[in-house]
């Protein structure tokens, strides 16, 4: 999941200074996941922006935010009813959300949180990156685990040489990623494998922007 986390509350309201009407997005899909810019923290960024005398002119959620069929259904058009009441959207959902909305839009659009990475909760609090959607994936190679995202030297082709007692390196409070793919891999009969040189990453799979067409 695509991981956000709330700007401060004094940050928002400075990015709001010039205007006065605002219609305030989340994401239940992504951010209300992370507890970062639901419908809950929508409610409470409103409520601190009516003490500082903002108007709020209206408080949406919608279930996936960076989906335009989501915010402008021919039943109800979120994006106009936005754009005709307000000077200015804050959006809480993640950067694609927040972007697509200002491109459906004539008027400004600021974000209320910064995307950080995608990852997996844990006991829905603990969220850690395991991806960096490099467009090159080679983790059926490494027992599922991906070295790229998770290994700070995003190294393909095993542990770099400061890896001492299964911790890494550049951080001592981190295991290294190599020695939990080997014991994987071990674990799933796989180790073998691991003499298998992996090909150089191609990088200009992940060259930006990237787009993905389905086919019909």
């Amino acid at each position: 999941m695509v991981t956000v986390k709330l700007k401060s509350l004094d940050e928002i309201v400075e990015s709001l200074r010039r205007f006065n009407r605002v219609f305030i997005f989340g994401c239940q899909l992504g951010s209300a996941r992370c507890k970062n810019g639901g419908l809950r923290e929508a409610y409470r960024v409103a409520g601190y922006l009516e003490l500082k005398g903002f108007k709020i002119t209206g408080v949406k959620s919608p279930g996936g935010t960076c989906i335009l069929d989501r915010l402008s259904s021919p039943e109800r058009n979120l994006l106009k009813e936005a754009e005709e009441s307000s000077d200015v959207i804050l959006s809480l959902a993640c950067g694609a959300g927040t972007q697509l909305i200002a491109e459906n839009v004539s008027i400004p659009v600021k974000t209320g949180v910064t995307t950080l990475f995608i990852g997996a909760e844990r006991d829905g609090r603990y969220f850690e990156e395991y991806c960096i959607a490099c467009g090159d994936c080679v983790i059926s190679s490494t027992g599922g685990i991906c070295p790229v995202a998770r290994c700070p030297k995003s190294l393909v082709n095993g542990p770099c040489g400061g890896a001492i007692a299964g911790k890494c390196e550049v951080d001592p409070n981190l295991s290294c990623i190599w020695f939990r793919i080997a014991q994987r891999m071990e674990q799933i009969g796989e180790l073998p494998d691991l003499r298998k040189p992996v090909p150089p990453k191609d990088y200009s799979l992940s060259v930006y922007p990237r787009k993905l067409v389905l086919e019909e």
